[in-house]
Order: structure tokens, then sequence, then C-alpha cells
């Protein structure tokens, strides 16, 4: 069962990426080369779904009430008044969508049918495989929970280090009893920035890490249970 636990998620991976889930010789580079870039790509687009669906959304408000604003001759005031409104109105809408837009972290008919043949492929054949696969996949989950905190643990003692520095020099400043001058809290400003950036390209890499991840394991969940319906049915 983890041999064929094993086989069944790299299939998984490559169907769930968009690549053909049978081996072949540049599977291994692939895996090592492409697969990451993809696999943020997919959480990527996941994560940024509803800011999208946002966007779009006040776009296509704002292009509306132009139009009526030129026809009515709408004051500045209450144009603004309602593109406010609309764009408030537009975000509760995402924020407070129902569970059944968002819930099922991307598994479809499709891509769950998709795992479900390489159940078979597979010979995943009887209820009690069904059960010790799931439990693996529990397991797969777990382990990819332990990798999202220890990228967490990383972000923490890299701000962690960077405060230690910047007290080290604010420290040796002071104790030199010279006056500090522009240029060093210009290069302090400057080095805050790169490390805002830098966490803040990490902390979104992290994300689409994990909703990917989601996306991943749900589809081999939801198609655990699509299967163990077609045998008990």
């Amino acid at each position: 069962m983890f041999i064929q636990t094993k086989e069944i998620l790299e299939a998984s991976e490559s169907a769930f990426l968009g690549f053909s889930a049978n081996r072949t010789l540049l599977k291994p580079a692939q895996r090592l080369f492409i697969y990451p870039f993809a696999y943020l790509r997919v959480g990527f687009g996941d994560f940024t779904k509803p800011m999208t669906i946002w966007s779009i959304t006040s776009f296509t408000l704002l292009i509306i009430i132009t139009l009526l604003s030129s026809g009515l001759d709408m004051s500045n005031e209450i144009y603004l008044t309602s593109f406010n409104i609309c764009m408030l109105g537009a975000l509760l809408l995402i924020t407070f969508s129902t569970p059944s837009s968002y819930a099922f972290y991307g598994a479809t008919e499709a891509s769950v049918s998709t795992i479900v043949a390489i159940f078979d492929q597979n010979n995943i054949q009887k209820e009690e495989h069904i059960e010790l696969l799931k439990d693996n996949i529990d397991r797969v989950e777990k382990r990819i929970e332990a990798r999202v905190k220890f990228y967490k643990w990383i972000i923490a003692s890299f701000w962690g280090l960077y405060f230690i520095l910047v007290n080290l020099e604010l420290r040796f400043a002071s104790l030199s009893k010279k006056p500090i001058e522009n240029d060093f809290l210009q290069n302090a400003f400057d080095d805050f920035l790169y490390v805002a950036f830098i966490t803040a390209l990490a902390l979104l890499a992290m994300a689409c890490y994990k909703r990917a991840s989601d996306m991943l394991i749900a589809n081999l969940q939801y198609a655990c249970v699509e299967k163990k319906a077609r045998l008990t049915g």
C-alpha cells in the first residue's frame, strides 16, 4: 500500500498540474525543474481568484457608474460615494460568498474522475484498500502541514535575526557618541523595505504552496469517496 500510495500521489500530482500521469524518462527532470513552478502557479491562481473576481466586478461597476454619471450629470460627490459603495459591496459579496463556491478547493468532477482512473490503474478495488489509502493521504497531509510550519519558522527567524542586527547597529551607534547621520537612517530604511519585500514574496509563495497542497489533497480525498461510492453502489 505504501508503494501504491506513492505511485498514486505522483500520478495525481502530474494530472493535477496538467501533465501526463504516465511515467516517462523526462518525468524526474520535470518533477525537479518544472513541477515546483507549475505547483506555485496553480496555488497562486486559486489564492488570487477572489481578488480577480472583485477587481473585474469593481471595474465593471466603475464603467456603469461612469456611463450613468455622464448621462445624468452626476456630481463628483455622488459619483465618488456611489463608486465606494459599489467597491465595498462587491468586496462584501466576495468575502462572504457561500461555502459551495470555495469549499471544494479546486476539486472538479473531471479532476476527481481522473484520480479515480489512477486508482483503477493501481488496482485499488476494495473498500479496505480505500481506507488504507485515506490513512496514508492523511499522513501526507500532516507532512505538508509540518513543512508549511517550518516555512513559517524560517520567516519568523529571519525577522528575528534582522531585528537583532538592527538593534546591534543602533547600540554601536549610540556607544560611539556620534550623531546619527541621515545616510545611516536612509540605509536602514532601505534595508527594511528590502526585507519587507522579500518577506512578502516568501509569504505569498508559502500561501500559494499551501493552497495548491490543499487542492491536491482535496482531489485525492474526494476521489476516495467517489471510488468507495462506486464500490458500494
